[in-house]
C-alpha cells in the first residue's frame, strides 16, 4: 500500500497555532497544490474562510480526546489513514518560572506537548498499516535556547525537539518520517499589545518584575505585523515563509530532519558553538529583555 495523501493540520483557526496565520497559510498552500487538507481548530467558525476555499474543516481540540479520535476516524474512513500530521496547535504562556501558577504550567504542556503527543499516537497505526507517513512538529528557534519570561513555553519547544528525535528512530522501519520545523520569530506571532494581555495580574509580583514586563511588551512591538517592520523585526519571518517550508517538508521524497526558517535559527547555534555557553548567555542578556 502507498502512503495516504490526506493531511491533518491542527491550529488552523485564528488565535491558535503560531497565532500568526501560519496554520492558515499552510492549509491554503497545500490545498492549492492539490493535497486533501483537513484544517482543524477549536473554533470551527474561525475556519469559514478556509472552508470557502474548498478546504475541509473540522473541530479538533488537542485537549479533547473525543475530538481527536473523531477527526482521525473521519480521515481514515475517507482516505485509509492520515498521511501527514502537521502538529501546529500551540499557544505561548508568559510568566516567570518562580511566579507562574502550576495549573497554568500544566495547561501549557497539555496543549503544546501532551495533546500533540496523543494525536500523534492516534495517527501512527494507520501510517504503519499503509507503510508510510509523515509527522511534522512545529518547534521554534526557542527550542534551541530560552529567554526570561517565556521559559515554560520554550520548555515545550525543547520537549518537541526530544520527542521528534526519539520518535524518528522508533518509526523509521515503518516508513514514517518525522520532521521538526524551527521558525524564527514570526511577524504578528504571539505579540502582546499591553501588559494586561500577558495575564500577569493574577500572579506576578509588580515589585519584582513590573519594569521587566513593561519593557517586554515594548520590545516585542518590533515583531508586530507591518509592511516595513523596524529594527529587529526585519529579521523576523512571515507566515507565508513558514508555509513554503512546510510544503517542502510534506512533499520532499527525502525530507530534512530539521528545517530552520530565517536567519537566527541558522546563525545562533553556530555562534553558540564558537563563543561558548557563557558567551551565549551574555548575548541573551544583551539582546533580550532581562529582569
Amino acid at each position: 500500500m502507498t502512503r495516504s495523501r490526506a493531511i491533518l493540520l491542527t491550529g488552523a483557526s485564528s488565535g491558535t497555532g503560531m497565532s500568526s496565520g501560519s496554520g492558515r497559510a499552510t492549509a491554503l498552500r497545500l490545498h492549492r497544490a492539490g493535497w486533501p487538507v483537513y484544517a482543524t481548530g477549536r473554533n470551527v467558525a474561525a475556519l469559514e474562510d478556509l472552508a470557502a476555499e474548498g478546504i475541509t474543516v473540522m473541530h479538533l481540540d488537542v485537549n479533547d480526546e473525543e475530538s481527536m479520535v473523531a477527526a482521525v476516524k473521519r480521515i481514515t474512513d475517507e482516505h485509509g489513514a492520515v498521511g501527514t500530521l502537521i502538529n501546529n496547535a500551540a499557544y505561548s504562556l508568559n510568566g516567570t518560572i518562580g511566579e507562574t501558577p502550576m495549573d497554568e504550567v500544566r495547561a501549557q504542556f497539555e496543549t503544546n506537548v501532551f495533546g500533540l503527543s496523543r494525536l500523534t499516537q492516534l495517527v501512527l497505526p494507520g501510517m504503519r498499516e499503509r507503510g508510510g507517513g509523515r509527522v511534522i512538529l512545529m518547534s521554534s528557534i526557542f527550542g534551541m535556547f530560552a529567554t526570561p519570561g517565556r521559559g515554560y513555553y520554550q520548555a515545550t519547544k525543547h520537549a518537541l525537539e526530544a520527542i521528534g528525535d526519539s520518535l524518528r528512530h522508533e518509526v523509521r522501519r515503518f516508513g514514517i518520517e518525522v520532521v521538526l520545523i524551527q521558525p524564527a520569530p514570526i511577524l504578528g506571532g504571539f505579540v502582546p499589545e499591553s501588559v494586561a494581555d500577558l495575564g500577569m495580574d493574577s500572579h506576578d509580583n509588580p515589585a519584582l518584575y513590573k519594569e521587566f514586563w513593561d519593557y517586554f511588551v515594548d520590545w516585542h512591538q518590533a515583531y508586530r505585523l507591518s509592511d516595513n517592520p523596524p529594527l529587529r523585526g526585519k529579521i523576523a519571518i512571515r507566515a507565508e515563509d513558514v508555509a513554503k517550508v512546510i510544503e517542502k517538508a510534506v512533499t520532499s521524497p527525502h525530507p530534512k530532519i530539521r528545517y530552520p526558517i530565517g536567519m537566527p535559527p541558522r546563525v545562533l547555534p553556530k555562534m553558540r558553538a564558537i563563543i561558548g555557553h557563557r558567551g551565549f548567555e551574555k548575548f541573551v542578556r544583551a539582546f533580550f529583555p532581562i529582569p
